[in-house]
């Protein structure tokens, strides 16, 4: 499975001191493997992966195996407010008639590209297996910029980090193709994900990316969000609702 949508955005920030340890606003407490969401007078809980690629969601609850492998116990469950969001290893909501897209993305990551734009090919040797090493490779992986640099997190009670970024405001870029014009293919690729998902494409100026790697009982859990500044502010609301929901079933 491989997406294009979108990304890019701010200014660079650089860590010049420790950062604090903080709780993200995404949710912090765990469920149990049998716990369900109520939607209404009715309790559905449904897995992503059994619908069709961008399948219109209804409102309520769903749950995905972000590792893509079934002989593991880990799920992450997250719940749709409002009709309109689509299937994805998240979810996604396009803007009517746009590219641009605001999403959520569930997943783990198995690697890094050399440079996302002019050297497209996985890292060799792979990036370590730790959520520090996914962090700074995202950090230092070109031609990104870090918006807000890595910062420890406690999600669900797992701890790991947070951290943003942005695409530089001088890359070239041409509106009419919608491509990176010194990028390999016109696009800029990212990270690598599961067997399944191959790898991550798709960026356009202005959208912003966030990050949260978790370490959940020794699998490296990434959560991702992406949006842009103008994004509707209901759509910006409605993501965070989204992350806000997630509970992680180890």
């Amino acid at each position: 499975m491989i997406l294009a949508l979108a990304a890019c955005g701010q200014g660079e920030e650089s860590p010049t001191a420790p950062q604090p340890t903080v709780t993200s606003a995404i949710a912090s407490t765990t469920t149990s493997p049998t716990s369900t969401s109520e939607i209404g007078s009715t309790t559905i809980i449904q897995n992503i992966g059994d619908l069709p690629e961008f399948a219109p969601l209804e409102a309520h609850t769903y749950y995905i195996d972000p590792d893509d492998d079934p002989s593991t116990s880990l799920r992450v469950m997250y719940t749709i407010p409002e009709e309109g969001w689509l299937m994805w290893i998240g979810t996604v909501k396009r803007e009517e008639g746009e590219d641009r897209a605001v999403m959520v993305s569930i997943t783990t990551v198995s690697n890094l590209m050399v440079d996302a734009c002019v050297d497209q090919r996985p890292a060799d040797p792979p990036i370590g297996p730790t959520v520090d090493d996914l962090a700074a490779g995202l950090a230092e992986l070109p031609p990104f910029q870090v918006t807000k640099p890595p910062t420890d997190v406690t999600i669900n009670g797992y701890s790991g980090q947070h951290l943003e970024l942005t695409i530089p405001d001088d890359l070239p870029y041409d509106p009419d193709g919608g491509s990176w014009t010194d990028c390999g293919r016109g696009e800029l690729q990212s990270w690598i994900g599961t067997e399944s998902f191959d790898y991550f494409y798709g960026y356009a100026p202005g959208q912003v990316e966030e990050f949260w790697i978790l370490d959940v009982d020794g699998t490296r859990l990434m959560i991702q969000s992406r949006w842009f500044p103008e994004s509707p502010p209901e759509d910006i609301a409605e993501m965070r609702t989204i992350l806000d929901s997630i509970r992680i079933e180890p």
